[in-house]
């Protein structure tokens, strides 16, 4: 016996189901990580913001990925002006106080 399957009239990109769950698991700052990537990809800008990326918040300490050792290097000398940048974009409540970089996937 063969069940017959209801009709979908509405489909949701698995992209967007991704980021809303991702978002919800990764950030109990109220941000949202999908607001941070947004805020660092606006304030730091490219090569940065294409060889680093926000992965996750932790009250106010961010995890940023980062797509080689030589990239984890330069990026902690930028550290204090990165963190200023960010946090220009950012609303008063949800700004960071730390930044810690890993080699990760992009």
């Amino acid at each position: 016996m063969e069940k017959k399957r209801s009709a979908c009239t509405e489909f949701t990109p698995i992209g967007q189901v991704l980021e809303t769950i991702l978002d919800q698991c990764r950030s109990n700052s109220g941000g949202g990580i999908q607001h941070l990537i947004h805020a660092w990809k606006k304030a730091i800008g490219p090569p940065i913001s294409e060889n680093a990326k926000p992965f996750a918040v932790n009250s106010r300490l961010l995890l940023v990925h980062v797509s080689s050792s030589a990239w984890l290097h330069q990026l902690h000398f930028l550290k204090t002006d990165l963190l200023d940048k960010l946090n220009l974009a950012l609303s008063k409540q949800h700004r960071i106080k730390d930044i810690k970089f890993k080699i990760g996937p992009m």
